[in-house]
């Protein structure tokens, strides 16, 4: 009986540490530096479409440089589009309020070096209360590991489904209603998807992906991608498999109790491991969620800095 538990507490235990090393290697690049694109070298037109409850237009004005369209389904207002018009679509949720300065020009930056999507950094603010705080923690932790890590080794990031640019060529073409998963269609046909921190929608709450994520249907792919050599469908399938962190460190906690109440001599790993995993998800928590002082500065350089890009422009 003995060696069973052990073969399972082996195995178990090389399994856990190979996801704690991925995660800590996904967790350690994402503080390196995104790559910065040249300027565009031409000029393009990007449709923000919102629905039609969206209070940005009156928030901007007439006179602000974003072209919102109002829609009340998703697949009609992309398809009533003109492409000879627009290059890009940017969808937007209900409860975005507020779109970071240059926005689009980073947008145009990175298609013009040939990124077809994009996915931007989605920020909630407003809110209060500790479930608020903890969803935003969490979203910003998977800020940090599957799009912001992803991308510094090459590979997709994860898509939101909202908050993010798309070629409007593509879409139109592959888009067969509003609840079609875009990021699936994506990944399929390995087209790249980067994520670009410094482009900021700031929402109300945080959104909600307007398509159905199916998981079982994702992990159908998991031999085709890896026969094709697609690995950043391969590298999006093997993170749906990913617990959360709350789940993963209760999981890894209860497995170190029980393990010291058997053999405490085996249970060191186990600990060691769920100390490690504190320390990955500390280092893909943003500064400004943890420290309240950074969190002040942070809002006051914010609003600061878009007082004065308002000045410059009337958007």
């Amino acid at each position: 009986m003995d060696s069973y538990i052990y073969i399972i507490d082996d195995l178990a235990f090389f399994l856990t540490g190979i996801l704690f090393l991925y995660l800590f290697v996904l967790s350690t690049a994402s503080h390196f530096k995104h790559i910065t694109y040249p300027k565009a070298q031409k000029k393009y037109r990007c449709a923000i479409l919102i629905r039609e409850s969206s209070p940005l237009p009156d928030l901007y004005g007439k006179e602000s440089p974003y072209e919102f369209i109002t829609y009340s389904d998703l697949y009609q207002g992309i398809n009533s589009l003109d492409k000879e018009h627009y290059d890009l679509a940017l969808i937007l949720p209900d409860t975005a309020r507020t779109l970071s300065p240059q926005l689009l020009d980073k947008i145009y930056d990175a298609y013009d070096a040939g990124i077809q999507a994009i996915q931007l950094h989605t920020l909630a603010e407003g809110c209060k209360g500790f479930r608020f705080k903890f969803r935003v923690m969490r979203d910003e932790i998977k800020n940090s590991l599957y799009r912001a890590g992803n991308t510094q080794f090459g590979l997709s990031s994860n898509l939101l489904g909202t908050n993010m640019a798309i070629d409007l060529a593509w879409l139109q073409k592959n888009l067969k209603s509003s609840k079609t998963n875009i990021e699936r269609k994506l990944l399929r046909q390995n087209i790249y998807i980067d994520y670009l921190p410094e482009a900021i929608v700031y929402c109300e709450s945080y959104p909600t992906c307007p398509y159905r994520k199916r998981p079982r249907k994702m992990i159908s792919y998991l031999l085709p991608s890896l026969l094709e050599g697609n690995w950043s469908f391969l590298n999006r399938i093997m993170q749906l498999l990913i617990p959360s962190p709350l789940k993963l460190c209760i999981f890894v906690g209860i497995y170190a109790l029980l393990m010291t109440a058997y053999n405490w001599t085996s249970s060191f790993g186990w600990w060691s491991i769920l100390f490690g995993l504190f320390i990955v998800y500390s280092l893909a928590i943003p500064d400004y969620l943890v420290e309240d002082k950074k969190k002040k500065k942070h809002s006051i350089w914010r609003k600061k800095h878009l007082s004065s890009e308002l000045k410059k422009t009337p958007a």
